[in-house]
């Protein structure tokens, strides 16, 4: 799996999760993937097979509190706003 945060980044940007429907299932197997490669324990949970959440756990040696971090996938949709360029791209442009 790449490991290069740019090019993950821009993978990511490249599934179109719009909600309504969603369809965030092919996206959830690609950060499973990265979560998985890179050493977490991971479980994939749903109600509905296309709308799945991803839950991961990196162990620590508890010498420390523990850490959540919550995301989602899903994004509004993309009708009748005006685009530079097409929103699920990801093209490196001008340097951005």
């Amino acid at each position: 799996m790449n490991n290069n945060p740019v090019e993950i980044l821009q993978n990511l940007i490249r599934f179109d999760t719009s909600n309504p429907p969603g369809n965030e299932s092919e996206c959830i197997k690609y950060l499973n993937e990265i979560f998985t490669d890179a050493g977490f324990e991971t479980q994939i949970l749903a109600k509905d097979p296309n709308r799945p959440n991803l839950i991961t756990r990196f162990t620590g040696q508890g010498k420390t509190s523990p850490l959540l971090l919550y995301g989602h996938v899903d994004v509004v949709p993309i009708e009748n706003q005006e685009w530079k360029y097409p929103p699920f791209e990801a093209k490196i442009e001008e340097g951005k």
